[in-house]
């Protein structure tokens, strides 16, 4: 095999072991190179070392006892003079692993000499290393995780997202003597990597997508619905996370605590329940909103910003990208938000043109051609509306400068009368819904952020008239009353726990 030529797509392949779109990665730190980062931290305790040695022993694999995690990424190689002696420490924790059925994946930095950390976990019977590096290797899997763009490869088998973020509700800073905050910015920030997850599968297609980042380090264990939520995000856009604990939670696993041991095990059921309806993966998320960009250079953070905000609204949108756009299908979309500074090719843009004609409503930035009649009854300041055809066009004023308020124009222009889905009292949180490719069944996931007032009932109203809907999380499964209501149907739910799932059929 030439250099460079590495295997994609085959990871875990050998016999016994899992293949890559079905393995379920966990981050498992220990080990001497862990210690010496830690070390560099001037809150790291006695105790912390002792816990990333007892990671390290064969017996902590026992935690994962009844959980569906079966590849673990350990750190591999740092560029560091230690990286011999770490690599020999973990050689009995990667036998055990191996005779457990288990995949391990070593981490290998950057900075590090990638062919040499390769060969290494070759022989020491590691299934791949995972990096950052461009280095090419030979006949070794590798997965190669990238800073969030398109630059580089345009497609590949295996996607890692080095920019992840931890998901759930960002709390809001007050400033000192200030008893409220109100304007554009006061509402709780959502982070979230759902609409990235969603972006990079229209863009680059991977066959398997893992995303990075670590469970925060607060000085005590998280909550398990915190746990949960980082899961349901992930897993809601059809990628993996490599499951990272939080330091807290470690130790006090090690420590045999009872509350530990209950947090991880509803970690486990949370995993457990999205491997038992990975179906989901393949369902089409509905949209209303196609989002056109080619999604780099210049376009790039307005395009990226836009897509996450309509995603924070729980807007209904579809990834256009610009360089397929042509053939792409248009149909079941109410409006086209063309984001790039220049217009498109131009028989690209004689297709939304089209598209505005038969209907839709196509929103752009200034410098397109202004066709139709003005629509004097259209109150959206920043923006020229007319009457093209049976649809409009919205050519903005000015250049677009705040992706929030153009995703929440885009919103007002593309108007709620056309809704495909509502969800009623579900609080602070966000939705995603998507259907099968045969249109027979649909799912809509909602996931709720943590509030110090009680939840109520909630309905979902579809204009598509289900016939049937169950109600499912990691703790139980029931049907959902149905009724005829607004031209569609409407199905109650009962106070929304942190993840749930509405399945619909018929």
């Amino acid at each position: 095999m030439p250099v460079g030529a590495e295997r994609e797509g085959v990871l875990f392949g050998r016999e016994g072991e899992v293949e890559l779109e079905d393995a379920v990665p966990m981050r498992w730190p220990c080990g001497p190179l862990e210690i010496e980062k830690g070390k560099g931290r001037a809150s790291f305790s006695a105790s912390e070392a002792e816990t990333l040695r007892a990671w390290a022993d064969p017996g902590a694999l026992d935690h994962l006892a009844g959980a569906p995690v079966d590849c673990l990424v350990v750190t591999w190689a740092e560029g560091s003079p230690g990286d011999g002696a770490h690599q020999r420490a973990l050689l009995p924790l990667i036998g055990a692993a191996r005779r457990r059925g288990l995949s391990v994946v070593g981490w290998v930095a950057a900075a590090a000499d990638l062919r040499r950390a390769a060969g290494g976990a070759q022989a020491a019977g590691l299934s791949a290393v995972a990096t950052e590096s461009r280095e090419a290797v030979d006949g070794f899997e590798v997965l190669r995780f990238r800073k969030r763009g398109f630059g580089g490869p345009s497609s590949s088998a295996f996607l890692g997202d080095a920019d992840a973020v931890w998901p759930g509700m960002r709390p809001l800073k007050r400033e000192k003597d200030v008893d409220a905050v109100t304007g554009a910015t006061s509402r709780p920030w959502i982070d979230s990597n759902g609409w990235y997850v969603r972006l990079a599968r229209a863009r680059l297609a991977p066959k398997t997508l893992w995303l990075a980042f670590d469970a925060p380090d607060t000085g005590q264990p998280l909550s398990a619905d915190a746990y949960q939520q980082a899961i349901a995000d992930t897993a809601i856009a059809g990628a993996r996370w490599i499951v990272s604990l939080d330091p807290s939670l470690r130790a006090h696993l090690v420590e045999g605590r009872p509350q530990a041991r209950q947090t991880w095990t509803w970690v486990a059921r949370s995993l457990a329940f999205f491997e038992a309806h990975d179906a989901w993966v393949g369902y089409a998320p509905v949209g209303q909103i196609g989002v056109l960009s080619d999604y780099a250079g210049e376009n790039e953070f307005m395009s990226f910003e836009v897509l996450n905000l309509l995603a924070r609204r729980s807007g209904l949108y579809r990834v256009l990208p610009a360089d397929r756009a042509d053939t792409a299908r248009l149909d079941g979309l109410d409006s086209v938000l063309c984001v790039d500074s220049k217009p498109p090719a131009p028989a690209l843009k004689e297709t939304l043109y089209t598209f505005a004609e038969a209907g839709g409503t196509l929103v752009t930035p200034p410098g397109w051609e202004a066709r139709g009649v003005p629509d004097e009854r259209a109150a959206i300041p920043r923006f020229r509306v007319y009457r093209c055809g049976r649809g409009r066009l919205a050519v903005a004023r000015e250049d677009f400068g705040d992706p929030d308020l153009v995703a929440e124009d885009t919103q007002l222009l593309t108007s709620h009368r056309r809704d495909r889905v509502r969800v009623f009292n579900l609080g602070v949180g966000q939705f995603h819904y998507a259907t099968s490719t045969d249109g027979r069944a649909g799912v809509l996931h909602t996931l709720a952020f943590p509030t110090p007032y009680p939840r109520g009932p909630i309905a979902a109203w579809f204009r598509q008239p289900w016939a049937r809907g169950r109600v499912l999380s990691v703790a139980s499964e029931a049907a959902a009353k149905r009724a005829a209501a607004d031209g569609g149907v409407e199905f109650h739910l009962p106070p929304p726990p942190v993840y749930a799932a509405l399945e619909v059929t018929g």
